[in-house]
């Protein structure tokens, strides 16, 4: 069953993130959002009825990919799955003006979020990815559950993913890497206070594991807080409220504060550059959510003698979004790389 690849599409006896976990434990190779390339199959509520007006449907049909019941997935026989993430990891909302007094605040992290799951001694990603670490980097870390980011620094984040995306990884990479712990999924049911009292006592001077400072603050002292970090050009805050669980869900126990949100379009187009930039790339036409916008700031010489193809995904950054849904003062980041 691991060389299976399913995708669900349509309304189960259970719910799709169930269902999901079900087949992962059950030894499912991978489970996608979406029919990719490498789906084998596709579930679905009645396979004798197909809903041919469903995009995964069609998209199954054209590639033609096997398309099954949840009760062909149950009596498959099991195999003894690889080690996995259990759980899904807390995530942030954003930040509107709620009242924080009295909030935990730390740095938001430019990194790679992962989970180290210290029962077998490996990295997981947000997705549920394995990430391979080498052995030298994490030999010093407990054999504990804990939530963080692996960290390369300010400014470094397409050098940390990079790092943390090879495959065959040394220590020599690694070891400008460091782990920064924000909780603890373990005591999920206990107070954030509690779990950081626990992760306090836990970690120690463990190389390359670091435990993120948390302090409590006020909402009026937020925009010089994050107009300090800015300065030194980290990305933000996140803020937690006290006496909250762990979980496992996005959740409005949990903001992050930035001056910019990120998020991913794609490159439909070009505008002509003018003046200094004549004969090279002025601005990029994208595409979000199905709005068009262009996007010109944040583009290096390079990027502008060749910009990114139409067709990729690039990672931007921007503001808010108009009254009609369009990114205000986009501005281009990197071309993006899928997640981790």
């Amino acid at each position: 069953m691991n060389a299976m690849f399913f995708c669900i599409g349509g309304r189960l006896s259970v719910s799709g993130s169930k269902f999901e976990m079900y087949l992962r434990h059950k030894g499912a190779g991978d489970v996608k959002k979406s029919v990719t390339r490498h789906v084998t199959h596709l579930v679905v509520p009645d396979p004798e009825n197909l809903d041919h007006g469903s995009s995964k449907v069609q998209a199954a049909l054209k590639k033609n990919v096997t398309i099954v019941s949840e009760q062909w997935c149950r009596e498959l026989p099991a195999e003894t799955p690889p080690p996995m993430l259990g759980f899904k990891v807390t995530l942030a909302k954003n930040y509107k003006d709620q009242n924080v007094d009295g909030w935990w605040c730390s740095e938001k992290l430019d990194g790679v979020r992962a989970v180290w799951d210290g029962k077998n001694r490996c990295f997981w990603s947000r997705s549920g990815n394995l990430i391979h670490a080498p052995s030298e980097f994490v030999e010093q870390f407990p054999d504990v559950t804990l939530d963080g980011e692996l960290y390369g620094g300010r400014g470094n984040f397409p050098q940390t993913s990079g790092i943390v995306r090879t495959k065959e990884p040394s220590h020599e990479q690694w070891q400008g890497l460091q782990f920064c712990v924000f909780d603890a999924p373990t005591f999920f049911n206990h107070s954030f206070e509690e779990r950081q009292k626990y992760l306090s006592s836990l970690i120690q001077s463990q190389r390359h594991l670091h435990l993120c400072v948390q302090v409590q603050i006020t909402k009026a002292s937020i925009p010089q807080r994050l107009a300090e970090i800015v300065a030194e050009k980290g990305e933000g805050l996140m803020l937690r409220k006290p006496g909250s669980k762990y979980d496992f869900k996005r959740t409005s126990s949990l903001l992050k504060v930035k001056e910019m949100h990120d998020a991913e379009a794609v490159v439909i187009g070009y505008e002509d550059g003018t003046g200094k930039y004549r004969g090279l790339c002025g601005s990029l036409m994208c595409e979000y959510r199905g709005k068009m916008f262009k996007c010109g700031s944040g583009l290096s010489d390079e990027d502008r003698r060749h910009p990114p193809k139409i067709g990729t995904v690039i990672t931007f950054g921007y503001f808010e979004l108009s009254d009609s849904s369009v990114p205000r003062f986009p501005t281009f980041k990197r071309v993006f790389r899928g997640r981790v």
